[in-house]
């Protein structure tokens, strides 16, 4: 059994009294005076299975708690999903509370650091053979399983230090050169890669530095052949000082509050007033406010600004020329980065900009003009008409490129290269290469748009990979889906669901038992499903649902009827379904009811405006 290691016989002999603890002889431990067996090599498999048995015996003898961060500690892999780390100490450094905890937490320790050496021999192989990316990345899970591991920390350099490094904050005693700011009105905090200047709280502000830095690292993981030299990682590996490739101090502004933040900008900046940060590439700083949905925009911003500052790239005239969308793209797929514990992710089919693309492409059947899409630049999106949906899509494409989704080998790899192309002053349609983007997903456009919306449509393989991630979701579009009843069993477990969209699918009421379970939920649609309305009595447990869909299903008037009292709906499409004039008895039940679409239905034209005026607050 790898790494069965004893407990001294003494102690073996005082746990005989308690069952609990007997079980807790298994435990491998690091005591001194044990013998070792003579092990096997190390794998991925090795590590699950260690963990997993790990598991098993922390449930036997009553730690439920390290059974479940055992067990959950390494991720599944997803195809659609890459795993990044950062240095993880694991369990709380404070003292066990039994002797079974400080067995577990013992043997969890000397598990990793035994899979950190695996790694690390994966690491060096990886760099000898070229791939420094994937060994850079990895080399970064090495340091998150053993964060003393030598080499590791060697290798990594000033990057370790950046995330432990505690930040210090300054008052700043001389007026503000540029914002005219009084002496000791803002503060300065100087990180690793980071010149902070800031007008808000302490707390904000600190949690904010430390959120730069972490940034910082998980991007230079993902980015790595832009701003690293070739050979760069093998040569620290060997031991080599050459130091990492440092930009000069990324330039951060973090202001006061909203009001503050539009005084300064709003002036000069469009669509400032809707959003909660903004990189200003002419001062090459970005300028932030405390907001309890900044981390998106953070990472978004973010992106645009190391992406001009931080590679060796010399960006000139980004997204002039043609192919802003990749310029967009990259910083909306980068705000699918999320920490999952002691991991994070970025991609997959859940990322929350990917949902409203889905939404466009599968439900809508959105898919602009290739050429004029691509080609678009500043000038012309700002002056577009579809904005927002030329944003979602362009969100779309690169989590098609860079999410595995496509079958055609070298999509990311092509996609990175578009992305290269246009910071260089191009328009990222790689057309004078043997294989322009368009061609990686099909002979001609009109293909193109069906591959684009079958990758983009989830099957149960996507819904069964979801629930065994464990990941929670907000918002899940599975519109178009062809599911069996097992695997719509499966969203029994998102309960932090707010946002589904089951248009189009083939879900049954049969198979929307579990609704209930969502007690978040605000927005629900079934346009276009097979459902008939005996599902609608469960929506009453429901009390923030606030929108609901049920346009091109066959609900009758009685069955709409088990809606009366839903008291927080407040938008109802009824488009193309059977009810009658009988079913303004149930809206008039609707106490927040604001939207109502009747179209198609045989609501007659004359009791619908008769009910409008007696219900002024309903839009028509």
């Amino acid at each position: 059994m790898h790494l069965q290691l004893f407990f001294p016989l003494l102690a073996s002999f005082l746990m005989l009294a308690n069952a609990a603890l007997v079980v807790a002889q298994e435990l491998p431990t690091n005591s001194a005076g044990e013998s070792v067996e003579v092990e096997p090599p190390f794998s991925d498999a090795s590590m699950r299975a260690e963990l997993q048995r790990l598991a098993d015996i922390c449930e036997r003898i009553g730690l439920p708690s390290e059974a479940e961060y055992s067990r959950n500690w390494l991720p599944l892999p997803r195809d659609d999903q890459t795993v990044l780390y950062l240095a993880e100490d694991g369990p709380s450094a404070t003292a066990p509370q039994s002797t079974n905890q400080a067995h577990w937490r013992d043997s969890f320790v000397a598990i990793r650091h035994r899979y950190a050496d695996f790694l690390f021999e994966k690491v060096q192989q990886l760099a000898g053979q070229g791939l420094e990316t994937e060994a850079f990345q990895l080399l970064w899970q090495v340091h998150r399983e053993h964060p003393q591991h030598s080499a590791s920390r060697r290798a990594l350099g000033a990057f370790t230090t950046a995330l432990t490094r505690r930040p210090q904050m300054r008052t700043v005693t001389t007026i503000h050169p540029n914002f005219a700011w009084p002496a000791r009105s803002y503060s300065q905090i100087r990180t690793t890669h980071f010149n902070l200047l800031t007008r808000a709280d302490r707390r904000a502000s600190l949690e904010l530095a430390q959120q730069l830095e972490r940034f910082y690292c998980l991007w230079s993981q993902i980015f790595y052949p832009l701003w690293a030299a070739p050979g760069q990682l093998q040569q620290r590996l060997a031991g080599s000082a050459v130091p990492w490739d440092q930009p000069e101090e990324i330039q951060v502004v973090l202001l006061r509050d909203r009001q503050e933040y539009l005084q300064l900008l709003g002036a000069s900046e469009a669509n400032i007033g809707v959003s909660v940060g903004y990189y200003a590439p002419d001062s090459q700083t970005s300028f932030f406010y405390p907001d309890d949905n900044l981390t998106a925009t953070l990472f978004h911003e973010l992106t645009h600004q190391l992406l001009a500052e931080a590679t060796h790239l010399e960006p000139s005239h980004v997204g002039e020329t043609g192919g802003l969308w990749l310029v967009e793209g990259i910083a909306m797929y980068m705000e699918s980065l999320n920490q999952r514990g002691s991991y994070w992710t970025i991609g997959g089919l859940e990322s929350p900009r990917l949902q409203t693309a889905r939404y466009r492409a599968v439900r809508d059947g959105y898919w602009p003009d290739w050429s004029e899409f691509t080609q678009g630049n500043l000038d012309s999106w700002k002056k577009s008409p579809e904005l927002s949906r030329l944003y979602t899509h362009a969100a779309g494409l690169a989590h098609l490129f860079l999410d595995q989704l496509l079958e055609e080998a070298g999509a990311r790899e092509a996609f990175f290269k578009a992305l290269v192309d246009v910071y260089q002053g191009g328009d990222g349609s790689l057309a004078n290469t043997p294989r322009p983007l368009l061609n990686l997903l099909a002979a001609n456009e009109q293909q193109a748009k069906r591959v684009y919306q079958t990758a983009l449509t989830l099957s149960d393989e996507d819904l069964h990979s979801l629930r065994d991630s464990g990941h929670q979701v907000q918002d899940l579009v599975l519109a178009g889906s062809q599911l069996t009843p097992q695997t719509w069993q499966t969203l029994d477990n998102q309960a932090k669901l707010q946002w589904l969209d089951l248009s189009f699918t083939n879900i049954t009421d049969e198979q929307l038992k579990w609704l209930p379970l969502l007690k978040e939920l605000n927005r629900l649609s079934v346009e276009g499903t097979p459902v008939e309305g005996s599902f609608l009595k469960q929506l009453n447990e429901l009390q923030a649902l606030a929108e609901l869909d049920l346009a091109r299903c066959a609900i009758d008037d009685q069955k709409l009827s088990q809606l009366a009292g839903l008291g927080a709906l407040e938008t109802l499409w009824l488009t193309l379904t059977p009810v009658t004039d009988a079913a303004l008895e149930t809206l008039d039940a609707l106490p927040a009811l604001r939207q109502c679409d009747i179209q198609g239905t045989a609501i007659s034209s004359s009791s619908w405006q008769t009910f409008l005026r007696d219900h002024p607050r309903l839009q028509e």
